[in-house]
């Protein structure tokens, strides 16, 4: 009987995952890239396919310390991308009922949106179109981990054994250098922080607890943006953003079409702007 415990035992301690990433692992700049092209899949907005509801709450100066004002600021956001089509749908806020859709390389503005359809629809040009309206959201900030660098180096962290950081110098602005930390054994990251002359001016913080797997992959549903002036603490303007739940599970789908809300709409029609 022993002996079968102790099988039992060992068997059930295989399922839970003992090998973590170590900077040793990690030992060239090719091996960096990789790594970080990985960790960076687990945050929702940069996925090539996905469909997320998401509560926003963005704010600027004093207004960070009010929550009355923080939440005359709020919105809800419903996100769909599919390979190059993207739609963001402004659910409730001082945007709604609008959406911004993408189709390749054509942008749409469209004043009167619902789950399924897009109407009042023109087209723009924007060059900063990767921010979000309204928030210091910018996703080709996490384009700059694998563009222009010029160097990078793993660190692990004495004080955190579970953690380590990955330093990157880049060649080209906005940043020039990017400190980034990350889980070990989730291989997600916890923070990421740009510099520009040696003063630290942006923050992307994700939150561990509020980690959630899906289909055997780890995804974030908490994240905090600060704009900053040298300090996290220091900061200029502020966007919390997360997955809210609907019963009992994040409202994070990573194929478009089981997402209960999409279930009676093509993709085709959720992207059309005539």
């Amino acid at each position: 009987m022993r002996h079968i415990t102790c099988a039992v035992v060992f068997l059930l301690g295989l399922t839970t995952p003992l090998w973590a990433v170590e900077c040793k692992d990690l030992d060239s700049k090719a091996k960096i890239q990789q790594f970080l092209t990985k960790a960076m899949d687990s945050n929702p907005l940069l996925r090539a396919k996905v469909s997320a509801k998401f509560e926003v709450s963005p704010c600027e100066g004093k207004a960070c310390k009010s929550k009355k004002l923080r939440k005359s600021f709020a919105e809800t956001i419903h996100l769909v991308r599919s390979g190059k089509n993207a739609r963001l749908y402004f659910v409730k806020g001082d945007h709604a009922p609008g959406c911004l859709v993408r189709r390749g390389q054509r942008r749409f503005l469209c004043s009167s949106c619902r789950s399924g359809s897009n109407e009042s629809c023109r087209s723009f040009t924007a060059s900063d179109s990767s921010t979000w309206p309204g928030t210091n959201i910018d996703t080709s900030d996490f384009n700059l981990l694998k563009k222009d660098i010029s160097s990078a180096k793993c660190q692990p962290l004495k004080n955190k054994q579970g953690f380590l950081m990955i330093e990157s110098l880049r060649s080209a602005k906005p940043y020039d250098r990017i400190l980034s930390y990350y889980d070990k054994q989730k291989e997600v990251p916890i923070t990421v922080n740009f510099f520009n002359k040696g003063v630290l001016r942006k923050v992307y913080r994700f939150f561990p607890k509020y980690y959630v797997k899906v289909k055997g992959q780890w995804f974030s549903t908490v994240m905090r943006v600060r704009t900053t002036k040298g300090r996290e603490k220091a900061y200029l303007f502020e966007t919390l953003l997360h997955i809210p739940r609907s019963k009992g599970r994040p409202q994070l789908y990573l194929n478009p079409k089981k997402d209960p809300a999409l279930r009676t709409v093509s993709l085709d029609s959720l992207f059309a702007t005539n």
